[in-house]
């Protein structure tokens, strides 16, 4: 098991990384400021990607009054894990008018693999978050466009310790259903497409989409903030739609 714990506070009247601990393959890159106080913190790992029976746990403390954004150094590969699953636990704590950028690059499936994933996020009433997840194919390129066996995937945001978004994927593909393909690309899927992506966004009064060649896409709105759901040809494309949201903090 690979573990990874990062904490931020305010202090001096700015963001600061306040204790920082992960083992192989996680690194951290020394932190760095954007516009508007923020920090960003940049995960990166040595290995080249998540590999059969390997399982990553993550935790994000985000005090009171902290600007934070989150990024990573790279697609996320998902190896062919035979008979076996890769798994990531992701929690997140964001305290009283903290703010939060967490959108990961891509993941990308290859064939074979079995995945699953599963992120709680806790916030403040007060809170600030715009937080995604792209999902890729797979190696289109490599003749393995949704040959992979399994994609897990789970979201759970939670206000004053109550749920307000949950967002539950469960992908069964490659054989993984006996005597079952499904048509990932057909009708009620992906429509044509080979990546789709997710935001939720907490804390905003209103939220308009770019235009965006390329890419289909919604809004809705609830109660308590907003979900923006995309398809599109190209994870970059994807990956840069997700990125004008940063402008919104």
């Amino acid at each position: 098991m690979s573990e990874l714990s990062i904490s931020t506070i305010f202090q001096n009247g700015k963001t600061v990384m306040s204790d920082c601990f992960f083992t192989s393959p996680f690194k951290v890159a020394k932190p760095f400021y954007r516009d508007k106080g923020y920090i960003e913190i940049m995960v990166m790992c040595a290995s080249p990607g998540i590999l059969a029976g390997d399982k990553y746990d993550m935790r994000f403390d985000l005090s009171d009054n902290t600007k934070t954004i989150i990024s990573e150094q790279s697609y996320r590969k998902l190896y062919n894990t035979g008979d076996s699953f890769s798994r990531q636990n992701t929690q997140i704590y964001a305290g009283e008018n903290a703010a939060l950028y967490y959108v990961p690059y891509p993941v990308i499936p290859f064939a074979g693999s079995r995945f699953r994933s599963r992120t709680d996020i806790f916030l403040h009433p007060s809170s600030k978050l715009i937080f995604g997840e792209i999902f890729t194919c797979g190696r289109d390129g490599m003749g393995e466009r949704f040959a992979f066996s399994e994609y897990s995937s789970r979201t759970t945001v939670y206000v004053n310790d109550k749920p307000v978004f949950l967002d539950n994927s469960r992908l069964l593909g490659g054989g993984a259903v006996k005597d079952c393909e499904a048509d990932f690309s057909g009708t009620g899927f992906f429509e044509g497409y080979s990546c789709q992506g997710i935001l939720f966004l907490y804390g905003f009064d209103n939220v308009s989409l770019p235009e965006s060649e390329g890419i289909e896409t919604a809004v809705s709105k609830s109660s308590v903030g907003f979900t923006v759901r995309a398809l599109g040809k190209s994870a970059n494309n994807l990956y840069r739609f997700a990125g004008y949201f940063s402008s919104l903090l």
